[in-house]
């Protein structure tokens, strides 16, 4: 195996690691304080570690980087990703509303691949990639069948 292959092999599942770990934080500060209430805390505190990032790296004067205002505007799913996913995490707990959003997300990829939403390349579902959706989508069902 290659180095770079078992760099992004780490890095996949630390992040995995991460977002498990944040979606239990979270919808553990939703239950004990609400759900709007830990929505703007959540934000706020992304907003400050994001703002003292920028400072410590002195680049706040070209914040948006060049980079169009309208690619910016997912942040604003950003916030209703975690508003549901606090709901979720109280009422059918972190496996279930994991599962749930990776399907989700393969769904939604899927989608924009195939139709070259969000200015991607257009890249035809073809039957050579159904294995990889099964296989992703068995995961999905067996974290939410055996959690």
């Amino acid at each position: 195996m290659n180095k770079t292959f078992i760099k992004n092999s780490g890095l996949a599942l630390s992040g995995g690691i991460m977002i498990a770990l944040m979606v239990t934080v979270n919808g553990v500060l939703a239950a004990r304080l609400g759900n709007w209430v830990a929505l703007v805390i959540i934000h706020l505190i992304g907003l400050i570690t994001a703002a003292a990032v920028l400072i410590f790296k002195k680049s706040l004067k070209d914040i948006t980087g060049g980079v169009p205002v309208k690619y910016m505007m997912g942040g604003i799913l950003g916030v209703f990703t975690i508003l549901l996913n606090n709901m979720c995490v109280n009422n059918i707990g972190v496996s279930m509303t994991l599962g749930l959003a990776l399907v989700g997300q393969i769904i939604a990829s899927a989608a924009a691949e195939h139709l070259g939403l969000l200015g991607m390349v257009k890249k035809k579902i073809t039957l050579r990639k159904a294995p990889a959706y099964l296989i992703m989508t068995a995961g999905a069902a067996i974290m939410i069948i055996w959690s």
